[in-house]
């Protein structure tokens, strides 16, 4: 009951943010403003990171699922795809490399950041 719960807050943030982003004058994601709100509620301490862990390792676990409908779409579009094939495959593949080396990067400013902050911690 937990894990619905707390999914259910999540998806309460999701609907607002989607409704909050008609209104906008521009055309903006309802899904990208909801993990900005989110991003921001984390860093307030509003929603408590440990409160979204349940949810979190429950959709890690089942993410492969999360994946099906939009495979089988694609699958159904093949004949539409094919004749845009390797623009769709060069896309893919730029953006996976583009998407590799900002994790790496960013897992790497990460680590540098925390050993800077334990290093202070241990200077003081």
């Amino acid at each position: 009951m937990k894990i619905f719960a707390k999914t259910t807050i999540l998806f309460v943030l999701f609907m607002i943010s989607d409704i909050i982003a008609g209104f906008l004058p521009f055309p903006f994601p309802g899904s990208i403003l909801a993990m900005i709100i989110l991003f921001f509620m984390l860093l307030s301490g509003i929603i408590k990171t440990k409160n979204l862990e349940p949810v979190s390792d429950f959709l890690l676990k089942n993410m492969p699922l999360l994946f099906i409908p939009p495979t089988v779409s694609i699958i159904s579009y093949l004949d539409i795809l094919k004749s845009v094939l390797w623009q769709f495959l060069a896309v893919c593949i730029i953006s996976t490399i583009v998407t590799f080396a900002l994790t790496a990067y960013s897992v790497k400013l990460t680590v540098y950041l925390l050993n800077k902050k334990r290093g202070n911690k241990e200077n003081a």
